[in-house]
């Protein structure tokens, strides 16, 4: 499933000490089905660490966690995880490069982003279906129509 990226945050499927389904509580938190063993996928892990530890860096919550950079900065941009107010660390928005908590965009830039992104849905949809009438043949007019021929 890795390679399709169906679970790029290791979600843990079976229990590790008996086998059975991990049953999705919420927050990253998994619990066995038969024996009520607690495991977390990266995201709980990332979590759990940083509400423990206030204020730890990305490179100290790797070490701690085992969960890569990589996947702690993916966890920020889709605004699963914040950069604390005090942290000296922070990301940078993808379009004016001004410091940001979480996301990719500031909330001027994301304002922009999302118009953007609707003009051009509009503007595909509007295309698609330009030259697309309702089947008409022309000449036919009003009952004549929609009359059945037999």
């Amino acid at each position: 499933m890795d390679g399709l990226g169906l679970d790029k945050y290791h979600i843990p499927h079976t229990c590790e000490k008996c086998g059975g389904a991990m049953i999705f509580k919420g927050v990253g938190e998994y619990h066995c089905e038969r024996c009520d063993e607690v495991a977390y996928d990266d995201y709980g892990k990332v979590r759990l660490y940083v509400e423990q530890h206030p204020g730890a860096t990305v490179v100290e919550t790797e070490n701690a966690t085992g969960v890569s950079r990589k996947t702690i900065r993916q966890l920020l941009r889709e605004d699963r995880l914040e950069v604390t107010a005090d942290s000296r660390a922070f990301l940078t928005c993808q379009s004016c490069g001004i410091p940001i908590r979480s996301g990719s965009f500031c909330p001027q830039c994301e304002v922009k982003h999302q118009k953007r992104v609707e003009e051009l849905r509009h503007r595909s949809m509007t295309e698609g279906m330009q030259g697309r009438g309702m089947g008409e043949t022309a000449g036919q007019e009003g009952a004549k129509r929609f009359t059945r021929d037999r």
